[in-house]
């Protein structure tokens, strides 16, 4: 046999032994567990029938929660925490939200505002004065936590896991960087990394503590009205119990999973901005976030970004956000996170405007993402690959959704499973009897 013969049966020998057996095994079995109250039933069916039907992976895991009036009405999961060693996805699974953090980063401000200790309409400098470089002396609170200071890729070196593990030396950074326009109150662009970098810092100066936005949350929010949700690498969660933590399934980069998900024309605006204009891609390199998979690293999830990294539970973050619902008081322990007056300004609507960073119309408030949904519009963030995190105020709900398993589509309102979900849930609050 010539050489040309042998190699190309080795070839095959190793195609056949790499490929013919996923042919014969058997995809993973369908898991779902958790609660749903009297009258939500349909919601457990949707959850399972999500991963029966291929709306969501086998091969990962998510999990859905929402409360209603204040109690928790649903609190589901299902799949897998890592699918390739057969770890199942458990109660207290936690993964990361991406750029759902933003919301409760301004859930944060919104805290310090209720406090007196911080003005959304006076300048970042007057609290951060080496912020005033490079024409931002004027930039307000709000205008940065809206995505206006026109700062969504910073000066050289760029941002970095291990420059953002130093939280000043990151904000020196920011405060370095010139504006990609010229601030005027009114054009955004969404900050899609900076924003982590920028209002770290900014709370570090305001805070009486001079603690990090993380730490701020841990001991303000988290503890007191028992939130599992963590703006970086273990703060509560000790690194050896890293194994709560879902794996998530390689994605390869941003531009590959929009492209996936072409069915939807939101995709497609952003997909040509992308295509026709740097600023996104840049937005996302310049973190060093480009890719999904250093993820999985859990030694990159000790870095506080409070833009994209934090992580926890769907269940406490439907939580928070259904205190948010109930005008920022817990019904169940009577304990307030903030007024009822700064819990309706942080939910107050805005006209969408085009976004210069993502190419689509959007409208922020305060630190949130208004998305309009077909029950309405919702109070909150959506992150990357169909988390989220919302409040509905007219409906006194809060819900969230978190998954290994990341959808291509831009907003998760768009995604299939979970179009599914709230289409379900909403159906069921409607159903509930009036009192």
């Amino acid at each position: 046999m010539s050489l040309k013969s042998n190699a190309s049966l080795v070839v095959l020998t190793a195609i056949l032994a790499v490929f013919l057996p996923t042919f014969f095994e058997a995809p993973p079995a369908v898991i779902t567990d958790g609660f749903v109250a009297p009258g939500f039933e349909d919601v457990l069916k949707t959850f399972r029938e999500n991963f029966e039907s291929g709306r969501d992976s086998l091969y990962g895991g998510s999990a859905f929660s929402a409360y209603y009036n204040g109690k928790k009405v649903v609190d589901l999961w299902g799949g897998y925490a890592d699918a390739d060693i057969g770890q199942q996805w458990r109660q207290d699974t936690i993964s990361i939200f991406y750029s759902t953090t933003k919301g409760i980063a301004a859930i944060c401000f919104a805290l310090l505002v209720d406090r007196g200790q911080l003005n959304y309409d006076k300048a970042v400098a007057h609290y951060w004065p080496e912020f005033a470089q490079k024409g931002k002396e004027n930039i307000t609170v709000r205008e940065l936590l809206e995505h206006k200071s026109g700062l969504p890729v910073t000066a050289p070196p760029g941002l970095s896991y291990e420059l953002m593990s130093d939280v000043p030396k990151a904000g020196e950074l920011m405060a370095a960087s010139e504006p990609l326009w010229k601030p005027d109150g009114k054009t955004h662009g969404y900050h899609t990394i900076t924003y982590g970098p920028l209002t770290n810092e900014l709370l570090r100066r305001v805070d009486s503590k001079h603690r990090t936005l993380g730490k701020f949350f841990a001991e303000e929010i988290a503890e007191p009205f028992v939130i599992h949700f963590l703006f970086h690498g273990f703060i509560i969660l000790p690194l050896e119990k890293y194994y709560r933590t879902a794996r998530i399934p390689g994605q390869g980069n941003l531009l590959l999973s929009t492209l996936r998900g072409l069915t939807s024309a939101t995709n497609r605006q952003v997909l040509f901005h992308m295509l026709t204009t740097e600023v996104f891609m840049r937005s996302v390199e310049d973190g060093g976030m480009g890719s999904t998979e250093g993820l999985n690293d859990p030694y990159k999830l000790l870095v506080e970004i409070p833009s994209a990294s934090g992580i926890g539970m769907a269940e406490s973050v439907a939580k928070l956000y259904g205190i948010l619902a109930m005008d920022g008081t817990d019904p169940q322990t009577n304990k307030t996170l903030f007024s009822r007056q700064t819990a309706h300004d942080l939910m107050k609507d805005r006209q969408p405007t085009l976004d210069r960073t993502l190419g689509i119309p959007m409208a922020y408030n305060l630190g949130f993402a208004l998305p309009q949904m077909e029950e309405g519009v919702m109070y909150g963030h959506a992150g990357a690959g169909g988390q989220m995190g919302f409040a509905d105020p007219v409906n006194k709900l809060g819900f969230a959704f978190v998954s290994s398993s990341q959808s291509p589509f831009v907003f998760p309102h768009h995604a299939p499973r979970t179009k599914a979900l709230l289409a379900s849930l909403y159906t069921c609050v409607k159903n509930q009897p009036t009192t």
